[in-house]
């Protein structure tokens, strides 16, 4: 589970490669300060325009044996091929031109004003990132969440990298060890675009109320493009059915024994990616006092990404508050 070096980009440091990129890279810092998925993640162009086209191996050939003028049988390989999609997340800021006019720095205090708008943006891409269904809204794309979302004992099929924690109903939570990486889990965007970012001056502009009146205001618009590709689904794990109502008492999951049991289902698979585990703060709450109560030497903190974080045998552990506390249970 290597932690990829400088070569690694995330989605700011492709921005900043791009034209007008500075700006660009500035939302998406902004961003990064209550998302933490965003500072982990990689930026992948598509390769089928505002597709991306991935062919999976399901199945290895096999290897024979063979005696002096015998003969090899022929094999091949078991592939799949998956298209993931990318929808376009968009938002507008509107501001009176008289609070712009009358700022030291008007650029930055638009940019701030526009901090709002850039939050609802951000928490939306991150739930359509874990929750996000083409089956819901067909102008968005599938997420962690309905990739990993049936149970399977059958090693060859995703449902294999879930971890049954044994909660039913509807008060579950989960954890996820996410491993990025072009070669694992990916964010992508459309080729010939901007990172899958774009930023709009629409300048001046005069709004028009219902009763005929107006007023001018200054307009910005945020479009980002963005999809979700996992080409390896063995590197990534979900830990379901996390009974959240139970965290508290002598029945509660025993989260460290699950978390091994994820580490050891990606380990191998892992290994030129970045890994790291996202759980929301309730999981993450009783999960930091059942360490406590058991002094385990597994867990350590230490700095990730110029923070103090705690990691897990070695990988971050990220709070994610959109990672619910009532999903359903995983079958």
């Amino acid at each position: 589970m290597a932690t990829l070096g400088s070569t690694y980009l995330n989605l700011a440091d492709s921005f900043k490669r791009t034209e007008n990129g500075k700006t660009a890279a500035e939302i998406i810092e902004m961003m990064s300060e209550t998302n933490e998925l965003l500072q982990d993640a990689n930026a992948l162009q598509c390769n089928d325009g505002t597709n991306h086209i991935t062919t999976i191996r399901s199945g290895l050939p096999s290897a024979t044996f063979r005696k002096l003028y015998g003969f090899v049988p022929p094999s091949k390989s078991v592939t799949t091929q998956v298209k993931d999609v990318t929808g376009m997340l968009e938002t507008y800021s509107i501001v009176d031109v008289d609070l712009v006019d009358k700022a030291e720095n008007p650029k930055l205090f638009r940019l701030s004003e526009s901090s709002a708008f850039i939050e609802a943006m951000n928490q939306k891409l991150q739930d359509t990132i874990f929750y996000g269904s083409i089956k819901d809204n067909a102008a968005a794309f599938d997420g962690l969440a309905v990739r990993y979302g049936k149970k399977s004992n059958d090693d060859k099929k995703i449902g294999y990298n879930i971890i049954d924690a044994g909660g039913s109903g509807t008060d579950n939570t989960s954890i996820w060890f996410v491993t990025w990486g072009d070669q694992h889990t990916s964010l992508i965007y459309p080729q010939g675009s901007q990172a899958g970012v774009q930023h709009r001056d629409d300048g001046v502009m005069t709004e028009t109320d219902s009763a005929g009146g107006k007023r001018k205001v200054y307009q910005d618009h945020y479009k980002m493009d963005v999809g979700l590709s996992v080409r390896d689904w063995r590197s990534t794990c979900r830990i379901a059915n996390i009974d959240v109502s139970d965290l508290a008492g002598v029945s509660a999951a025993d989260i460290e024994s699950l978390m091994n049991q994820a580490y050891y289902r990606i380990k191998r698979y892992s290994k030129t990616g970045r890994t790291v585990i996202y759980c929301n703060s309730t999981a993450l709450m009783y999960f930091e006092a059942q360490i406590r109560a058991k002094n385990n030497v597994n867990f350590t903190v230490k700095e990730y990404l110029n923070e103090n974080v705690l990691h897990y045998k070695n990988i971050p552990i990220r709070e994610c508050d959109q990672i619910l506390n009532t999903e359903a249970q995983v079958s």
